[in-house]
This record gives C-alpha cells, sequence and structure tokens, in this order.
C-alpha cells in the first residue's frame, strides 16, 4: 500500500504559507483568501472564503468556477427571451432584478378568435355598443344583449339532442323548450315550466 506525504506547494518553501496542499486524504487545499487578491497571473486558483466559491483568475478579472445562479439565469434567459420563438405570448428577462422571467400573454381585450380571426366573440365591434357578437367562418350568426340573444338571418337555430342524459334542474322563475320526441335517461327537476312540443 502507497504511504502519502503532505507535500506543500510554497512561495519560500517555508511550510507555514503554502499555495496549495496536497494530503493524505486525497484532497487538494487551495489558498483561502477572505477577499479576491490584485496584482495577480492569469491561470491562479483561490477559495474565496467571504463568498464561499472556487474562484480563477483570467487575466483581469476574478470568475467564479462553475456556473453561478447568474449565469443559469442568464442561460435560460437567452434561450427563452432572445432565441425563443414565440405566438401570442412574450418574456422579459428580470436580470438586474430578481432574475425572474414574466411572461406576458397577448390577448385582444374585446375578442375571443380562432387563428385566422374568422371565428369569434366580440364584445365591442362598435364603441361602447354593450352587445356580444357571435361570428362563425366570418359571419355574425348571433347577437347578444342585455333583451337576449338574436340569432341573425345566417344563425341557423338552436337545436337540443332528442336524447338528454343530463341531470339538471330548471330553477324558479325559468323554463325550457324541448321539441319531441324527447328521451330523458337523465334526471329533471322542474322547479320553474318545461315544455316538450
Amino acid at each position: 500500500m502507497a504511504t502519502y506525504r503532505l507535500l506543500h506547494v510554497t512561495r519560500t518553501g517555508g511550510d507555514t504559507d503554502g499555495l496549495a496542499e496536497f494530503t493524505n486524504s486525497d484532497t487538494v487545499l487551495l489558498p483561502v483568501h477572505s477577499s479576491d487578491p490584485t496584482g495577480t497571473t492569469e491561470g491562479e486558483m483561490i477559495y474565496n472564503s467571504t463568498d464561499n466559491k472556487i474562484k480563477i483568475y483570467n487575466g483581469s478579472s476574478w470568475e467564479v468556477v462553475g456556473n453561478t445562479t447568474e449565469n443559469i439565469e442568464d442561460i435560460v434567459g437567452d434561450m427563452l427571451v432572445t432565441n425563443g420563438t414565440h405566438t401570442g405570448i412574450s418574456f422579459a428577462y428580470d436580470d438586474a432584478g430578481d432574475g425572474a422571467i414574466d411572461a406576458t400573454v397577448s390577448v385582444s381585450s374585446d375578442a375571443i378568435l380562432d387563428a385566422d380571426g374568422d371565428t369569434k366573440i366580440q364584445v365591442e365591434e362598435s364603441a361602447d355598443e354593450d352587445k356580444i357578437r357571435y361570428d362563425v367562418a366570418g359571419t355574425e350568426v348571433a347577437v347578444q344583449d342585455a333583451g337576449g340573444i338574436a340569432l341573425t338571418t345566417n344563425g341557423g337555430m338552436f337545436r337540443h339532442n332528442q336524447t338528454q342524459a343530463a341531470t339538471f334542474t330548471i330553477p324558479s322563475g325559468e323554463g325550457t323548450l324541448l321539441a319531441g320526441p324527447v328521451t330523458i335517461t337523465g334526471t329533471v327537476t322542474n322547479n320553474g315550466t318545461m315544455v316538450i312540443i
């Protein structure tokens, strides 16, 4: 079995001012500094006991060895914000602040619409009209206001399946109209008015 001996690499040969130690526990003890030294040479390495980081001098500044939280934030921020491809959403990387990536969904404040914009629900076709308009495939099919929903001439009709499997309640003061024949396989609790034609 090999015998290990403590080895000091020193500036002057003295045993107490070692630049690095190789010990019999197979570890390397780097020089420990409470602050980054000045006037150093490129390639030097230390352990900064204040930052609790291993640092290497790159010829002009001391850099932390490995990725810091800031490095990782910059990498992710660059991938997502700068190089990513997004539709309907944008990202902002708060590099100077908390390192967060803030997302903003780009939505119209007055419409819900499909990708090509021809099927939509809109609430402001004209200024403050207080109506909800329903368009399908580029054609307005219904308009809703305080008086109810009105189908346009292109709106077709209200339809229901002749088998009603749902369980529901018609509240007091409300009514429902079904065109028969209707088979009810669910449960209808009628507290209002139900008419089957």
